[in-house]
């Protein structure tokens, strides 16, 4: 090999790697990331948008006490939280019950069906070759009592790809191959179907 090749090789390699570091989810203005804190337990958080009379106000991500990965919703003017029903089992982005070292996640809020209560979008991967993402919906209780019912949270997308998650309108868009392909889920009447 020649030297030239050998340093063409090498920028793209570094290229890749800036561009893989960068985003997960492509399509939402507003995100947050949680990519191995100095503060092992200092949480990542993402402002929600809900407009209902019950609404949280924030995500929050961060690592949990003894192990794993907590997703807390926060209702501040009710000072309670409540648990996302993730599920990132069979991701190799997942060692143990946390995120590896290699990989990052990236949460955001768009509203797929125009229904007024945006979805949570929550992408886990390491910006090369493993991306997971869930998408979990909002059903806001009667009551302020019910706050913290399980029942208010629905992961209504599981989903694997490769490099970024793209969202457009009512539709997510997964990557995967290195020949350009991609899988299209849309949203229809609360359930992905694949629309590729």
């Amino acid at each position: 090999m020649k030297a030239r090749d050998c340093l063409l090789l090498m920028l793209t390699c570094v290229a890749f790697a800036a561009n893989a570091a960068g985003t997960l989810l492509q399509g939402i203005d507003q995100t947050a990331v949680w990519n191995h804190p100095d503060d092992l337990f200092a949480p990542s958080e993402l402002t929600l948008e809900f407009k209902t009379a019950i609404k949280p106000d924030s995500l929050i991500v961060k690592t949990a006490s003894p192990n794993g990965m907590d997703y807390l919703v926060l209702y501040e003017k009710l000072e309670v939280a409540g648990r996302l029903p993730v599920d990132f089992s069979g991701s190799d982005c997942i060692e143990g019950d946390e995120i590896a070292a290699s990989c990052f996640l990236q949460a955001g809020q768009h509203d797929f069906d125009a229904d007024g209560l945006p979805e949570i979008v929550l992408v886990l991967g390491d910006g090369l070759i493993n991306l997971q993402v869930n998408i979990v919906a909002y059903h806001p209780p009667a009551r302020p009592a019910d706050a913290m019912r399980s029942e208010n949270w629905e992961l209504i997308g599981n989903f694997s790809g490769q490099t970024k998650a793209i969202i457009d309108g009512q539709s997510i868009l997964l990557p995967f191959g290195s020949q350009g392909l991609e899988e299209k889920k849309t949203l229809i009447d609360g359930k992905f179907i694949n629309a590729s």
